[in-house]
């Protein structure tokens, strides 16, 4: 028995994945550690307790595919994810010195990883017009990233696709360095659709990889959208050192970006293209206007989606450089990815994600409740996809589990409401039923980065990438 408690979570519904743990009882939270779980803890010890009867209480949610920098998604991004119960977050962009800015005049209290893409290249070694970098070039890249604080690198290949020998290189330069490395697939040979993530498996060549959001590639580009899931589930079954997300939204992310008249991203020319318009500035202008095309606005401090003339001036005004999303992706296909297991019961896309953050489509928790409602997933199945399938992806041992010594990270969801309604990270609360009160937060990097992130006068944690993304026993 714990001497005190800061705080007690009294008679909630406790789903922990980790220990199988379905039962009513409490949870007593000392120092940022969950200290004691049982029936009836002394509450009269302990200097806060709240009432829980009729919620869930689960470990801290861990979406690993957000975006929160000034390159895309910004700081209202920690607040959008922070009222929807979200704990942890990583952001597949970066760079980190825009995100840490943000965590520490924006934060809502999160803990934030990162981790920095690879776009272009130095001149005089390559050619990123062509997709090449250089191996030296890759080399210094992902050594930056992590000394910077991040926890390794974002290759972008759907929207700025490289070569598939560049691609391969920095994958396998990712492991020898210890770092963490994930795939937005496509290369210059192929798109990010179906035959992209065929090709990312085969470039991986066994070394570990985290291929984003799997839905991307399930949208009906090579052949029927079904046919096209069916594949892609067999292809992760086949590859125990890749792991995965998929979302549940109808919207995709991408940018407005246009040069010369010409779309940069491959993946805003592809929404183009099956939406029945050029793939240029004037197409996706057209777009826009139509209602087809959605520009992220920041209003009232938080993002939007706008779109007709409204979206359009305001895409006009920023010079086209804005994040955007188009309704291309398939409810049925999500649903299946969703949920899909192999022989051993182990689900096949791994973690549940967003792609969002400053995108808005935070919409994680509340969708997969809605399945859990459907009888899609149980709801244990449901808090190993938000947080503890995540944690042991991420490598973050401390987080992912209820348990006694693990940190007291916790969202608390009201399943008859249907959306997160408390957070608590590290044992303070940051959101309660959906109104922010979280500030600043805590920042994940590696040993390598401890002395940047240091300069930002935040608290952080200290993780090891290269005991992320371990490989899985089918």
């Amino acid at each position: 028995m714990a001497d005190a408690y800061s705080l007690v979570l009294v008679g909630g519904r406790i789903l922990d994945p980790k220990t199988n743990r379905d039962e009513v009882v409490d949870i007593g939270i000392f120092d940022g550690k969950i200290v004691e779980i049982g029936r009836n803890l002394d509450t009269s010890r302990a200097e806060d307790a709240i009432d829980l009867s009729g919620k869930w209480v689960i470990p801290g949610v861990i979406d690993p595919h957000v975006h929160i920098s000034s390159w895309i998604g910004e700081y209202p991004g920690l607040r959008m994810m922070a009222s929807e119960g979200v704990i942890t977050a990583l952001d597949m962009a970066g760079p980190p010195e825009s995100v840490w800015k943000n965590v520490k005049e924006h934060g809502s209290g999160m803990h934030i990883a990162c981790l920095d893409a690879i776009t272009q290249g130095d001149q005089e070694e390559e050619s990123p017009s062509k997709g090449r970098i250089g191996e030296k070039s890759i080399g210094r890249r992902i050594a930056s990233a992590l000394e910077r604080g991040a926890l390794g690198v974002k290759i972008l290949g759907g929207h700025y696709p490289l070569t598939p020998e560049t691609t391969a290189r920095i994958i396998r330069e990712a492991k020898r360095q210890g770092s963490y490395v994930a795939f937005h697939a496509g290369t210059i040979r192929t798109g990010s659709n179906l035959e992209g993530m065929r090709e990312a498996i085969q470039l991986s060549d066994g070394n570990p990889l985290h291929l984003a959001h799997i839905n991307s590639y399930c949208r009906g580009y090579v052949k029927d959208p079904h046919l096209e899931t069916y594949e892609a589930l067999q292809l992760l079954k086949g590859a125990s050192h890749i792991w995965s997300e998929s979302y549940v939204n109808v919207f995709n992310g991408t940018s407005g970006k246009c040069t010369n008249g010409q779309i940069l991203s491959q993946v805003t020319r592809t929404c183009c293209r099956v939406g029945g318009y050029s793939e240029d500035e004037v197409g996706l202008g057209k777009a826009i206007r139509d209602g087809f095309g959605h520009v992220t606005k920041m209003k009232g401090g938080m993002n939007v989606l706008v779109t007709g003339e409204e979206g359009y001036r305001y895409w006009k005004e920023r010079g086209t450089d804005v994040t955007m999303s188009f309704p291309v992706n398939l409810l049925p296909v999500q649903i299946v990815l969703a949920s899909a297991k192999d022989s051993n019961g182990s689900f096949i896309v791994d973690a549940f994600s967003t792609d969002g953050g400053g995108i808005p489509r935070n919409t994680m928790v509340r969708h997969a409740l809605d399945l859990v409602r459907l009888g899609v997933l149980s709801p244990l199945e449901m808090a190993q996809k938000l947080s503890t399938r995540t944690a042991i992806m991420l490598g973050l041992k401390s987080k992912g589990t209820l348990s006694v010594g693990a940190d007291a990270d916790v969202t608390v969801l009201d399943p008859q409401v249907g959306r997160a309604c408390l957070g608590i990270a590290g044992g303070q609360i940051i959101m309660v039923e959906g109104r922010v009160v979280g500030r600043g937060g805590t920042l994940i990097t590696s040993a390598k980065g401890v002395e940047k992130v240091k300069e930002w006068g935040l608290p952080f944690q200290i993780m090891d990438p290269a005991e992320a993304l371990p490989r899985k026993q089918f």
